[in-house]
């Protein structure tokens, strides 16, 4: 019995073993790590394990993919973690900037990590959205990190002052620095001031920085390559591969291949070295392919070459990104240099283009030879017969004149200056302004007097097609006149911008000009029409705009309206890219109708658009007593500010008549729209005592909200002192949002009777397309 009894006994503890040891290892049990596998290393194969895993000393292997939750994987002070992703991704699936940090990994000060074997994705962060390093030691081996975004410093890392950061073959591909709010670059790496940053056999390709430099590498710090590839990013400004600052240190060995990168407008743009700044050469950069751009274009841009490949040339290794302009040899020191490669008296400029298939400027660099242009000597007045002139240094006119029935081309040389008084463009002429790689010549045209456009047409005259491809140009209109565009009572023509810096505005009608005091109040606008002219046919493509309308004319549209005169309206402004920033005068628009002046035909499919309205005039749309004409945007950034008792998008305010304004017409199908209106206006649709016009949203995402009301409502909609809401047409596939979400059935009357309104495309999962509450499918 007692051998029965024992062996009973033995019996049970086996099975108490078993349900233990199956308890453990069950995986339905989400917070405890699995068991050491066979490397030693605790498997974990869900988010909680992974964060339970994490402490000093930590050897952590993924068993599968893992979505994290919303909040950074954090590596605290002091501690050291070794993570093998086990060929495994984690991934964060932000499609916006996320909670507690955003990124997928951040490593605290004096921590290390040592990450292998896997993928990182979907994080987006203020600084970088894979990666941060905030002063701590990372080590990356064989690791992929893929569809990162950042705001601020870097897509996928960011590696800050005091970081240390290693990374070992593996690769950095498509991801995305928008540079939002301290705008420094670096598409796939940032590299602060301070920190240290060391990639061997790594590929860097198709990553962003969206606005400034380094499409691959944005470099501030110590920033060491071997043998890595660099290819196929792009960026908003210089240096598509890699951004160098002139503090920063940047070594080379190995072979290293960075081609096929581009900058602004798709120009070759590999490494760009600002002033000062060189590559240290530490090794042989056998079979290196490297394109180079040099702030000041010419000059020695190595350091070590010689010691390390004496008996290569330069040559054969960099390549200059400004081909037929600058070329490679070698200085009396055999390091490597740019220098001037042009024939004798030969100039270069850049050409800009739509590219209608990838929907993006395209770049190009032109040479012209001596004998097929004449420089301009300045002098009091110049009649320009069709060719090509040259602006090479400080050089003043009162007028410039281009003559009836020909084409003119003017190339603004880097660090030039051309200043007149009047760049008169009109009738069958059509000018052409062209700049150079660092877009540095300028163009000034002002004019207090006369009642003629700064550049375009004279009193009573439109312009003649006028085409910018780059420069920086000032243009300030006369009385009553355009900066660009029509003079004084006269419509605007056509104006076409592909890139450069552009800053235009319309001229206050004065008193005494001619002895006439009719209109003294009158203005043209920034771009378009000048006092009592349509806007004209105004076509953006890239470049950054800044328009101000003066009295009472539009920023970017028609001058003001005379009592007595019959319809003036915007005009059609067409903006496919670039950065465009308008503001209206007196009473006007800023995009859109002057004084009195309707508001035209706008259309957004890219870019950013910023519209400021004036007192009783619309963002876009009409000026005072002015209905808002029609606004499409199929893509971009459109922000719409209206002026006090006016729509934001839509029309004026009816201050002085009583049949009532229409508050236009808006279609939305891509793209982001903020629309708020001043006091008594809506968002989106009419002014004060003004109906709420045509709306239709089927895409994109739409935030509106109307200026403080009695009512306190109308995001989109009437203006205060108006019943009529229009029509308002909500996409099946959208969904509204103010305190809270909007049923399907209520999406409508949300919009029409909440001050703030948010429309978007429906993210919830789970629901089929029958039986979603919140939008209709």
């Amino acid at each position: 019995m007692k051998q029965l009894k024992e062996s009973r006994n033995l019996f049970m503890a086996a099975i108490i073993m078993v349900a233990m040891f199956t308890a453990c290892n069950n995986d339905d049990n989400p917070v405890r790590p699995k068991p050491f596998n066979d490397d030693g290393a605790t498997l974990v194969t869900n988010d909680q394990e992974l964060r339970n895993a994490i402490k000093d000393g930590a050897s952590i292997k993924l068993g599968n993919d893992i979505d994290l939750s919303n909040s950074t994987l954090s590596i605290a002070e002091g501690t050291k973690v070794t993570i093998n992703l086990g060929g495994h991704t984690l991934d964060r699936k932000l499609t916006q900037r996320g909670e507690g940090g955003g990124q997928v990994i951040t490593v605290r000060e004096s921590a290390t990590l040592n990450l292998s074997n896997g993928t990182l994705k979907g994080g987006w962060g203020g600084n970088a959205g894979g990666l941060s390093n905030e002063a701590g030691t990372a080590n990356l081996t064989n690791v992929t990190i893929t569809d990162c975004t950042g705001d601020d410093k870097g897509g996928a890392i960011c590696n800050l002052s005091g970081g240390t950061l290693t990374i070992k073959g593996g690769s950095i591909t498509g991801n995305t620095s928008f540079d939002k709010d301290d705008p420094t670059g670096g598409g796939a790496l940032f590299n602060a001031e301070g920190a240290t940053a060391t990639l061997t056999d790594v590929t860097v390709t198709g990553n962003q920085a969206k606005l400034t430099g380094g499409g691959g590498i944005c470099n501030y710090g110590t920033l060491t390559l071997d043998g890595c590839t660099i290819t196929g990013n792009t960026c908003g400004k210089n240096g598509g591969g890699i951004y160098n600052y002139s503090t920063a240190t940047l070594n080379m060995q190995g072979k290293n291949t960075i081609t096929d990168n581009t900058g602004k407008d798709g120009l070759k743009h590999n490494v760009f070295l600002k002033k000062d700044a060189v590559i240290t050469v530490t090794g042989a950069l056998t079979d290196s392919k490297i394109g180079i751009s040099l702030e000041d274009q010419t000059g020695t841009f190595t350091s070590g070459y010689k010691k390390n490949n004496n008996d290569v040339a330069p040559a054969t290794v960099f390549t200059s990104d400004l081909t037929g302009v600058m070329a490679v040899s070698a200085d009396d020191n055999n390091e490597a240099q740019l220098g001037n490669a042009l024939p004798d008296g030969s100039v270069y400029y850049i050409e800009r283009t739509w590219d209608d298939a990838s929907k993006s400027v395209k770049a190009e660099i032109k040479i012209i030879y001596s004998n097929n242009y004449i420089v301009l000597q300045g002098g009091d007045e110049v009649k320009l017969g069709s060719g090509t002139f040259i602006v090479m240094g400080d050089v003043k006119y009162n007028r410039i004149l281009c003559l009836t029935g020909d084409e003119h081309n003017i190339i603004l040389c880097d660090g030039a200056k051309l200043e007149s008084r009047f760049l008169q463009v009109e009738d069958n002429n059509s000018l052409h302004i062209y700049g150079q790689n660092k877009n540095s010549g300028k163009l000034v045209a002002s004019e207090d007097y006369l009642r003629h456009a700064a550049i375009g047409g004279d009193k009573n005259k439109t312009n003649g097609p006028i085409f910018i491809h780059g420069g920086d140009i000032y243009a300030k209109g006369s009385p009553g006149s355009a900066g660009i565009g029509g003079g004084y009572f006269a419509r605007g023509g056509d104006i076409t911008i592909y890139g450069g810096k552009i800053e235009a505005i319309g001229g206050r009608h004065h008193e005494d000009v001619d002895g006439n005091s009719d209109y003294e109040w009158g203005g043209g606008a920034g771009i378009g029409g000048g006092w009592n002219g349509n806007g004209g046919n105004v076509t953006i493509y890239g470049g950054e705009v800044k328009a101000s309308g003066t009295a009472n004319g539009a920023g970017i549209g028609g001058g003001g309206k005379a009592w007595d005169s019959g319809g003036v309206n915007g005009g059609t402004l067409t903006v496919m890219g670039g950065t465009v920033k308008c503001y209206g005068g007196e009473e006007s628009a800023g995009i859109g109708g002057g004084y009195n002046g309707d508001g035209g035909n706008v259309t957004v499919n890219g870019g950013s658009v910023y519209a400021y309205g004036a007192l009783r005039a619309a963002g876009i749309g009409g000026g005072r007593d002015a209905n808002g004409g029609t606004l499409t945007v199929n893509g971009g950034y459109v922000y719409v500010l209206g002026g006090v008792y006016a729509a934001g998008i839509g029309s004026g305010c009816e201050a002085t008549f009583n049949d009532g304004l229409h508050g236009g017409t808006v279609i939305v199908t891509g793209g982001k729209v903020e629309a708020y209106g001043g006091v008594d206006g809506a968002g989106i649709g009419g002014g004060e005592d003004a109906d709420g016009g045509n709306v239709t949203i089927t895409g994109g995402v739409v935030i509106a909200k109307a200026g403080v009301h009695e009512t306190g409502h109308r995001a989109i909609g009437p203006g205060e002192d108006s019943d009529n809401y229009g029509e308002l047409t909500i996409g099946d596939d959208m969904m509204v949002s103010s305190e809270r979400l909007a049923n399907v059935d209520e999406r409508k009357n949300m919009c029409w009777y909440r001050t703030q309104v948010r429309v978007e495309p429906c993210t919830h999962p789970g629901y089929t397309a029958d039986t979603c509450p919140y939008h209709k499918h």
